[in-house]
């Protein structure tokens, strides 16, 4: 919290109206409490790790990456008040650590927000990233960071789905992470019609097949793979996926238990637990969970380790 809050709340209660609508116009955002109409920032990303094969850009000197955004927009706010860091480090080095641990060629980012799981890997990796964002004014802040620092990195402003053709995105009245396709997910502010593809349909017309996929759409995990089975089916990509407690766990394990997916969970231990059982942890501290197919590599254990070490050490 800010030093500044509890004297801005003492001071504001006895101020007209008229003279505090004027101060938040002339004093700086620290004072008012208000947020930047434009937030600009530099992110240091993670120094990649070395040894880790020849997927990961092997550097000492980390790479610095110039972020612009609405000052409104929450992750691009968690990221420049606390860093890399700050933003669900055990699942973005999870999502790193497959990518290292496959030497993964390609890789998607379903429900990319503000892009920075395909941001943190476009910049450490040589994997070709697809980041999936149906919200204009999120793609949009996506892909202006991507151009600015020259990234290797497709932003789709498309949501995937069971079915191709489009869908009503429902719009979060508190944050812009909690967009999703499902009504009555979180209270909206209001909603607007997006494209929709099934993911098989996108592999197909553009011929970029992952090898690792991060899903993140707000309760409709299920539908994107449902409309993957054929990429699933083929290709075996190994998956990165939210799961929110009593909502998605048994229609992801009738999709992913018959192609012979395993469940991992992405609890905080040094390696991934794995359960017979999709169950989310009601808490919603440890909400993801690796699926790969077959047996984890023991190798896992050592990429995910350094990956969340590196993105601990990102200042």
């Amino acid at each position: 919290m800010s030093p500044w809050l509890p004297l801005r709340r003492r001071v504001g209660r006895w101020l007209p109206a008229r003279l505090k609508s004027a101060l938040r116009r002339v004093l700086p955002a620290r004072l008012t409490g208000r947020p930047p109409v434009t937030r600009r920032f530099w992110l240091t990303m993670p120094v990649p790790p070395a040894g880790l094969g020849g997927s990961v850009r092997v550097s000492p000197v980390p790479r610095r990456v110039r972020f612009e955004a609405p000052g409104r927009s929450y992750v691009p706010r968690l990221l420049a008040e606390g860093g890399v860091a700050q933003y669900e480090p055990e699942t973005i080095a999870a999502f790193l650590a497959s990518i290292s641990t496959r030497g993964a060629s390609e890789a998607f980012d379903i429900g990319a927000n503000a892009g920075i799981f395909s941001i943190v890997a476009a910049a450490t990796t040589t994997t070709r990233i697809t980041g999936f964002e149906p919200t204009p004014a999120l793609a949009s802040t996506f892909r202006g960071i991507v151009q600015a620092n020259g990234l290797t990195c497709q932003v789709e402003e498309l949501a995937l789905g069971a079915s191709t053709g489009t869908a009503t995105l429902y719009v979060s009245a508190k944050t812009d992470s909690s967009n999703s396709l499902r009504a009555g997910f979180r209270p909206a502010a209001g909603s607007i019609e997006v494209p929709l593809e099934r993911l098989d349909d996108y592999v197909t017309r553009s011929g970029r097949r992952p090898e690792v996929m991060k899903i993140d759409t707000e309760t409709t995990e299920p539908d994107v793979l449902a409309g993957a089975i054929e990429t699933l089916r083929d290709g075996r990509p190994w998956i990165v996926c939210e799961v929110l407690a009593g909502t998605t766990e048994a229609a992801l394990m009738s999709i992913l238990r018959p192609l012979g997916y395993r469940f991992h969970h992405l609890s905080g231990a040094s390696v991934p637990i794995e359960s017979l059982e999709i169950e989310g942890d009601p808490t919603y501290l440890h909400r993801d969970w690796l699926f790969t197919p077959g047996t984890l590599p023991e190798a896992f254990a050592a990429h995910y380790v350094a990956w969340i070490t590196a993105l601990q050490g990102a200042v």
